[in-house]
């Protein structure tokens, strides 16, 4: 875009050039509105775009994604049939600039344009960049994402006498020639965590992984579903049918899905005591970066719960061991914030907080997208809904509920996944079920699947399209126009169809059986045994 003279008048001003971003352009362009997005850094791509720069979280160089590209590519724009099934973060970045390239999206795109301000007078936003640039809207959406601000939690009382190197994991690029033959802590659970510890056991001496609160661990390919052998690896997110998701639901503990995950690695999906956790399968954040179990079966990295104290390079285990350890490295994730808002306007960080996790409920006028977090499924999946949602209420094709009505359904919303959640940590804001949410948000679009409209039309599409993996083309099966390219993205992702078809219709009648043993054991544990559902780590925020 070239540069402006004075103050230039938009209907949306998008701040963030990353995936989310990208699609609130498209679909915002679409509606026929005025677009600005407004990037800090000098390329598009957000955490995919790899830098060197310390101060920016995102990839590691050897980071791939741990979402399947059936699950995660745009629903209008596929990822090239070459790309792996968990493209690399080059491949990603390769994919979105094509993205662009194909919507024009790079003619309202400003790079290096830092926002200083941003205030609300009278019904218009004004915004002001660091390079003294200036821009009025009617509305704005943050697709700043995730990964903002380090949690740094270095300084805090377990780690205060701690004399050796500490990083955030935001600091870690790659695994480098200094981390030969040291001992290496990697303090959380998440899929950064699971990253470093695999990547330094290749090169550090001993590596100890912390997970303070434990963690169910899902891989990302298995050999096999049983009882049907097969020379193909299974994706485990191509289990997520239509047909699937009607008999084995994750909002019902997903029955077989769950016991089939505790027989084959072990219970919470790992088998390591040190990592165990209460919650019940699907009701916290699983770590699909699961090839650090492989170097725990060789030996090198070493579970461990978590740090109780540290005594200069000494570090203390609190199951009584102690080492002396030469880094640690922390991955505490990220904060989000909004430092930029002015003029009294100060929303919440908390998507709990925003109606339908996505508008600012003081001033519907800010919308954010990008900022809800799935435990199986992908961001970006989520983030093209909310896009489509968020670009039809600014065209005025959609309306909003007037403000005491959204109220209560933020109450209601919150109240219901916080209860979802309620074995986890509630340090993950926005945490919902993928599918669920989803289908919320096609309704609320109007583009949710009328599969039974599709039966009475085409029995034969109807079943190929309640038999395919999880994808965003599905929410464009009403409009018939659309079915070639439709079908086209399902006939990519059949290869591991049949198998899944057949384990769970022969198995169906037994599914109920599974699912009420499941949910006889959650009560069993609440309401007769009375135990907790989550007990916060200490040093979790």
């Amino acid at each position: 875009m070239k540069q402006s003279d004075g103050r230039t008048n938009f209907d949306v001003i998008i701040l963030g050039a990353g995936w989310s971003g990208l699609l609130a352009c498209k679909y915002c362009l679409s509606e026929g509105l005025k677009v600005l997005v407004l990037e800090g850094r000098e390329t598009i791509g957000g955490i995919w775009a790899y830098t060197d720069d310390q101060r920016f979280g995102g990839v590691m160089k050897t980071t791939q994604m741990t979402s399947s590209r059936c699950i995660t590519e745009i629903s209008d724009f596929p990822m090239p049939a070459n790309y792996p099934d968990f493209p690399s973060h080059n491949e990603v970045l390769s994919y979105l600039e094509s993205y662009c390239a194909q919507f024009r999206l790079s003619d309202h795109i400003r790079l290096g344009c830092s926002i200083t301000t941003m205030k609300r007078k009278d019904e218009t936003w004004e915004v002001e960049c660091s390079d003294n640039s200036q821009f009025c809207s009617k509305n704005i959406i943050m697709s700043t994402g995730v990964h903002q601000r380090p949690n740094d939690v270095a300084h805090g009382a377990l780690f205060h006498h701690y004399t050796g190197t500490i990083l955030h994991s935001a600091a870690v690029k790659e695994i480098s020639s200094e981390y030969a033959n040291k001992t290496v802590i990697v303090w959380g659970g998440g899929e950064s965590a699971s990253d470093i510890a695999f990547e330094a056991s290749k090169v550090a001496g001993r590596v100890y992984f912390c997970i303070p609160n434990g963690q169910w661990f899902v891989p990302k390919v298995v050999d096999r579903w049983p009882p049907f052998p097969s020379d193909r690896r299974k994706i485990v997110d191509h289990t997520s049918s239509r047909l699937r998701l009607f008999l084995s639901p994750t909002h019902r503990f997903s029955p077989l899905i769950y016991q089939y995950l505790e027989h084959a690695f072990g219970f919470n999906g790992h088998g390591q005591e040190a990592w165990r956790t209460s919650a019940p399968y699907n009701r916290s954040f699983f770590n699909k970066s699961a090839e650090v179990l492989s170097r725990v079966k060789s030996g090198h990295v070493i579970p461990k719960r978590d740090i109780d104290r540290c005594e200069g390079e000494r570090v203390f285990f609190t199951d009584g061991t102690s080492i002396e350890a030469d880094i640690i490295v922390t991955c505490s994730g990220y904060t989000a914030s909004f430092p930029a808002f002015a003029g009294g306007v100060e929303p919440s960080a908390d998507p709990r907080d925003w109606y339908k996790y996505m508008f600012f409920n003081g001033d519907p006028s800010l919308a954010f997208v990008g900022f809800v977090r799935p435990i199986f499924g992908s961001i970006p999946g989520i983030a093209e809904l909310q896009s489509r949602y968020v670009a039809k209420v600014f065209s005025g094709r959609r309306s909003l509920p007037p403000k005491d009505k959204r109220s209560r359904s933020i109450q209601q919303d919150g109240a219901t996944w916080n209860h979802h959640f309620r074995y986890t940590s509630r340090r993950l804001h926005g945490l919902v079920d993928h599918f669920l949410y989803c289908d919320q948000l096609a309704n609320l679009i109007g583009c949710r699947p009328h599969f039974w409209n599709l039966l009475w039309e085409s029995p034969r599409k109807w079943w190929k399209a309640i038999t395919a993996p999880w994808n965003g083309c599905q929410f464009w099966l009403n409009d018939k126009t659309q079915h070639d390219r439709v079908f086209k993205t399902f006939a990519r992702y059949e290869e591991n169809r049949i198998s899944e078809i057949y384990v769970f219709l022969v198995l169906a009648p037994f599914l109920p059986l599974i699912g009420l043993c499941t949910q006889v054991r959650v009560f069993w544990n609440e309401h007769i045994l009375r135990k907790e559902p989550f007990q916060r780590c200490r040093y979790h925020g």
